[in-house]
């Protein structure tokens, strides 16, 4: 069995207290910044995700994946429609009311979040939620250039987010490439 890596709860959020693979491919101090909304952890929904993956890391039975643990978290604590989560065609987010995406966007910050915590506590992640990390930044990275773009009340931080996007993006494939210690 490999080592895992959990926050100290008196510290929070830290390199120290992280998987090597996360600390070497994930630099950018944003990663570690658990006020920054644009980070994986810096949200509500991420900060929350990395509290819930770390104790299913602690009690989580044998051949369950992490997959699953999302699914459960969003449908049975947090009470999401997970079909969301197998939206692809990204004009199906034009048909979406505002209400919805913004309620859809805090599935993807929770898939975000659990790709990174795989990372960051075991230092790999399951295929299947890098799969839906694929997804969530697709999406993300659709709704971010629309709100830009908007003619009236374009998003100001929408040139940030997409930055950050790709950056996370990047460094979520360096880390699938490569094999724990």
């Amino acid at each position: 069995m490999s080592a895992y890596y959990f926050d100290d709860e008196e510290v929070g959020l830290a390199r120290e207290t992280s998987h090597p693979l996360l600390v070497e491919n994930a630099a950018a101090e944003f990663y570690y910044d658990c006020t920054d909304d644009f980070s994986p952890f810096g949200n509500d929904s991420g900060n929350d995700t990395l509290a819930n993956l770390e104790e299913w890391y602690q009690q989580r039975t044998a051949g369950v994946e992490a997959a699953t643990f999302l699914r459960n978290l969003l449908t049975n604590d947090w009470g999401f429609d997970t079909t969301y989560l197998d939206v692809t065609e990204l004009t199906q987010l034009d048909a979406m009311s505002r209400d919805e995406l913004s309620l859809n966007s805090e599935i993807d910050r929770a898939v975000v979040a659990t790709a990174f915590g795989q990372f960051k506590i075991a230092g790999q992640a399951d295929n299947a939620v890098l799969q839906m990390a694929a997804d969530a930044f697709r999406r993300q990275r659709y709704e971010a250039e629309k709100a830009g773009k908007r003619e009236i009340h374009p998003w100001e931080y929408a040139e940030q987010f997409l930055a950050r996007l790709d950056a996370m993006e990047a460094d979520l494939a360096k880390m699938a490439n490569k094999k724990a210690r």
